[in-house]
Order: C-alpha cells, then sequence, then structure tokens
C-alpha cells in the first residue's frame, strides 16, 4: 500500500547547459540559488523538472490511450483553463469532478480563472542543487557565420558572430515528492471520482514518467550540450499510512542515515538505489503496490 513516494538522491551532470537565467547581449547567463549559509551554488529549476515529467506523462499516457482534456491533447500549459466543458459547468465541484477526468490535470494540477479553481500537483520537484564544493562553470566563446556582402564589393564575404555559453559540471541533489493517495481525489467534497483501476494506472504512469526523465535528462541547450548523466545514488521513500514521507535535503552530507532514521520512527519504508539502474528496478517494484485510499472517499 502506498500513501505517498519521495525520491531523494544526488545525481552526477557534466558538461550540461540545462536551466539557464537569460542572455545579456551575447552572454547566456547559468542560473545561481543562494543558500542558507551566503554560498552560491548552480541549480536546475523545479520548473524544467517538472515539465520534463509532464512531457514524459503526457507522451506515455496517449501511447495508453488514457484520457486527456483538449488543451493536454496539445500539451497546452492552460491545461483544464481550456477546456470548455469544465468552465460551462454550474457549480465549482461539478467543475473539478470534470477537470479531473483528464490524467494530466488530475496528476499535475492546474489553475482555471473562471470558475475559480485549483488543483495542486500530485507530483512536486524542488531545485537540483549542486553540492557547493563539488561543481564548475565555464563560459564558452563560440562563433557563427552569415553571409553577407561588402559595401563597394559585389563579391560575399563572411561576418563573424561570436556568442558565450555556459557549460557546467556537478553533483546535484535532487528531491522530489509523489502523493499518490491524491490521484482521482475532489478535494472539495472529498470523494474520489474515478474507480480504482483508473487510479492503479494512473499511478503507473506517474512512476514510468520518472523513469523516462531519469533516463534522458531533457533541457535547455540539449542539442549541443547533451548531458553527461553519471552517478546516481539515494533513496527511495514511501508510506503505507496517512503520514507524509520525511524529504531531507541530499545536500546534508548524512542525508541517508538521517532519513533511514526518520523513517524509523515514522513507519515509513526505505530503499537505498546506487545506480540508475539499481533506481529504474526500485521504481518498477513499487508500480506493483496498491495505492492508499481514503476510508469512506
Amino acid at each position: 500500500m502506498v500513501y505517498e513516494i519521495g525520491i531523494l538522491g544526488r545525481i552526477r551532470i557534466d558538461a550540461h547547459s540545462l536551466s539557464n537565467e537569460g542572455a545579456v547581449g551575447n552572454v547566456t547567463e547559468p542560473r545561481t540559488v543562494v543558500l542558507a549559509d551566503g554560498s552560491k551554488t548552480d541549480g536546475i529549476s523545479g520548473e524544467m523538472l517538472k515539465h520534463i515529467h509532464v512531457e514524459a506523462t503526457w507522451q506515455l499516457a496517449k501511447k495508453r490511450k488514457l484520457k486527456l482534456c483538449p488543451s493536454c491533447e496539445k500539451l497546452d500549459p492552460m491545461k483544464a483553463d481550456g477546456n470548455a466543458e469544465v468552465k460551462k459547468q454550474k457549480t465549482v465541484n461539478e467543475a473539478l469532478n470534470r477537470a479531473l477526468e483528464c490524467t494530466i490535470c488530475d496528476l499535475h494540477g492546474f489553475l482555471v480563472q473562471k470558475p475559480t479553481l485549483s488543483r495542486k500537483s500530485t507530483v512536486e520537484f524542488g531545485w537540483a542543487l549542486a553540492l557547493p564544493d563539488e561543481f564548475h562553470r565555464e563560459i564558452h566563446v563560440h562563433s557563427r557565420v552569415a553571409p553577407g556582402k561588402k559595401e563597394k564589393k559585389e563579391e560575399e564575404t563572411t561576418v563573424q558572430m561570436l556568442y558565450n555559453r555556459p557549460t557546467r559540471s556537478g553533483i546535484y541533489a535532487f528531491v522530489s515528492v509523489f502523493q499518490a493517495w491524491r490521484i482521482g481525489l475532489n478535494e472539495i467534497d472529498y470523494k474520489y471520482i474515478i474507480d480504482r483501476t483508473l487510479r492503479k494506472s494512473r499511478y503507473q504512469l506517474v512512476l514510468d514518467a520518472y523513469k523516462a526523465m531519469m533516463l534522458r535528462i531533457e533541457g535547455a541547450m540539449t542539442t549541443t550540450r547533451l548531458p553527461h548523466a553519471g552517478t546516481y545514488e539515494g533513496l527511495i521513500v514511501h508510506s503505507d499510512d496517512a503520514f507524509p514521507v520525511p524529504v531531507l535535503s541530499p545536500l546534508v552530507r548524512n542525508y541517508v542515515d538521517q532519513l533511514e532514521s526518520i523513517a524509523k520512527q515514522t513507519g515509513c519504508k526505505t530503499e537505498k538505489f546506487a545506480s540508475l539502474d539499481d533506481l529504474l528496478h526500485k521504481l518498477d517494484n513499487l508500480k506493483k503496490e496498491e495505492i492508499y485510499e481514503l476510508e469512506g472517499a
């Protein structure tokens, strides 16, 4: 029985340029995060990680013919706000029930402007933060060439344009929580609007989307800086009762020992993973579990 799942670990990623701040002139600026002690580190935003998971969910849902609303069929970020069937409902409760029929709206949340209606995602991501003493960044100069003409001559010449892009490498602390118990749950009247079989299929979909995103980390500039993903190590924590899984940052040096100790106190179960292959096998094993259901819901 699974109530919640937490994935907490460290991933080594070399020579990437994921998740940048933007461009200043011809220089692309990497993400920088300031920690509580004032130290600065490299970061990959939770927004980017969540987007990767949403896209993997979308592709798998279409392949498995799971229901998607008109917006999510096109992977439109509007989600339920672009679903006319949701907006024409007479009550907020009815609108929520209609929105939850869509796999992605149910799993990844949405915001509807009218009627005012929102749903928190069942899948959460924090920033992937490089260990402050285990990351490196460089700015590399590149050039591109465009055809042009000299003012006084007819022959073609070339104009060189310089641009600067970051290359980053580090060991990144990764945190994610999946609230499986909320799948299909209307959190106005606290009733499940889909049956157990469909809840289970959506639960397995989320775990497979985790697998897909770990197999190949997508993001910014992957056409020329496809990440060299290396070490995967950490812990999967899951609870089988109505109790949250502990989330302790892998930035903490002894996070695995602390999480195992906390899990014993709270009745959670932990499973270490020491490689990508190990992580994928453990996610597959979790797919066999049944999902927690609120009593009377």
